[in-house]
């Protein structure tokens, strides 16, 4: 089952955006907890300086030591705009409860915290939780000096509650500790408003995020319809299909690349229906003439005086015939078989020098000059030393044909190896330059119409150029550009 790019884009996005999600809310949570308790803690510390006032305020003037201080003296604490009710004990270094907000019933669990206390007293605030496993309350011990105005049986009687603590080191006779505890219900329910409200934003963000996504995907692939659409029309051999995408992205230079893909195509399609075109009337040309005079032959036509003449036409043909079939395989070979050609390092100039020795005798007998022009010193390139001779002596024939008087071989070293071959012909009409190198295209002069796309061939595939141009003047100029040495 095919699953659209567009699908797996969202869904990966998805994937991403939830799990980036998920993350933050858990990194999220956790540190709202951190902050509930650290606001929690200084909050009681706060509420623990307004007790410690009260307590040096009203001595022991608030009711008996043995009475539940007054609720009209407990404020409540506000944390993350929320309220909670925190408790708390004074004692003293006897262990003494002089004041708090617990009930007898819960004495049983201030023992719980004596270190704490104990730890206080020798000076230092200390928080913690209680029980550590399974936390009930968050409680703040703070340590704080005051020394009673009247001795503790001069306004009670009885004995005071007694809070059993371990041995303290030096404890000093007034210092006295108020212990606050908060309970841990409430820590959780203030943790938990404020993660609610989170967890609200979190999911209206997931919401906007994912519909910002769906905008964005939908955006990202809508040049793909418009290129899937050119593909389509391009199979059905459509190549005015060319797709306009203007996004300023990699899908722009796609759209780009598949547009010059596509003229390509177009012109690689016209050329092979010329090719077709062309191949048919040059092969039937001698397919016809070896018909008609056979035919003749046959019929008792010609004399038999002639059928000397006429058996020399058919082998001319045939000839011609086999030539043409033997450069259209040699052509075909050229361009798609790497294992035909053999490259080595050899010196350009020599190749100059054998085309010349192998072109002369056409020269020669059209009574055109041959004028070299080739440095002294050896210029190296990798080549198929056969091959390019081919190439040069398609291209200095070619030249010979058009020449009036002479034809140049030049050899330059610039940011490439040059090789020009040019003549004092006529030159190039009607734009012929841009098609000399098609197949079967030869001019007034020309043989096959096979010669120069051979070249060509052959030049490509040793990773060079080959051009045609009118020569300033007068003649046909050929321009050969081949890879230094080492490139």
């Amino acid at each position: 089952m095919k699953t659209s790019i567009a699908v797996k884009v969202i869904s990966v996005y998805l994937v991403i955006v939830m799990g980036s999600l998920i993350l933050a809310g858990l990194l999220t949570n956790r540190a709202i907890k951190n902050y509930v308790i650290d606001m929690t803690r200084a909050s009681l510390v706060k509420y623990g300086e307004q007790v410690i006032t009260r307590f040096e305020d009203n001595g022991r003037a608030a009711g008996s030591v043995h009475d539940k201080a007054s609720q009209s003296n407990v404020a409540s604490l506000t944390v993350a705009a929320q309220t909670i009710m925190p408790e708390y004990v004074v004692v003293d270094p006897a262990g003494s409860i002089l004041w708090n907000t617990f009930s007898k019933a819960d004495y049983h669990l201030l023992s719980k915290v004596s270190d704490v206390v104990v730890k206080a007293l020798e000076g230092n605030v200390a928080v913690g939780v209680y029980p550590r496993s399974n936390p009930v309350f968050e409680f703040v011990a703070i340590p704080f000096h005051y020394s009673l105005r009247l001795p503790f049986d001069a306004v009670h009687s009885g004995p005071s509650d007694i809070l059993a603590l371990p041995q303290t080191k030096n404890p000093h006779a007034d210092t006295k500790v108020v212990a606050l505890f908060a309970r841990v219900s409430d820590i959780q329910r203030i943790t938990s408003e404020i993660w609610r409200a989170v967890a609200q934003g979190l999911v209206i963000s997931s919401l906007i995020t994912a519909l910002v996504g769906l905008l964005l995907v939908r955006r990202l692939m809508r040049p793909v319809g418009i290129i899937k659409t050119a593909i389509d029309r391009v199979r059905e051999r459509d190549f005015t299909a060319v797709p306009v995408v203007d996004t300023g992205d990699e899908w722009e230079d796609f759209a780009t690349a598949f547009g010059d893909m596509v003229q390509a195509l177009q012109a690689f399609d016209e050329g092979q229906k010329r090719f077709l075109q062309n191949a048919s009337h040059e092969l039937k040309t001698p397919l016809m003439a070896i018909r008609g005079y056979a035919e003749g032959l046959r019929d008792g036509v010609f004399q038999p005086s002639e059928s000397f003449r006429v058996l020399d036409i058919i082998a001319q043909e045939s000839v011609r015939l086999k030539s043409l079939v033997d450069e259209l395989i040699y052509l075909s070979k050229l361009e798609t078989l790497d294992e035909v050609y053999t490259f080595v390092q050899y010196d350009v100039s020599l190749i100059i020098y054998k085309t010349i020795e192998r072109v002369h005798p056409l020269a020669k007998d059209r009574g055109i000059l041959i004028l070299p022009d080739v440095p002294e010193e050896p210029l190296y390139a990798l080549v198929d030393r056969d091959k390019m001779v081919q190439a040069l002596l398609n291209l200095a024939a070619n030249a010979v044909r058009h020449a009036h008087h002479q034809i140049f071989i030049r050899l330059t070293l610039r940011n490439s190896i040059e090789l020009i071959v040019e003549d004092d012909g006529d030159g190039f009409r009607d734009q012929d330059e841009e098609r000399v190198f098609e197949r079967f295209f030869h001019g007034a002069k020309g043989d096959t119409g096979l010669g120069l796309p051979i070249a060509k061939a052959i030049i490509e595939k040793h990773k060079g150029q080959i051009s045609a141009e009118n020569a300033e003047g007068h003649g046909a100029r050929f321009i050969i550009q081949l890879p230094r040495q080492g490139e």
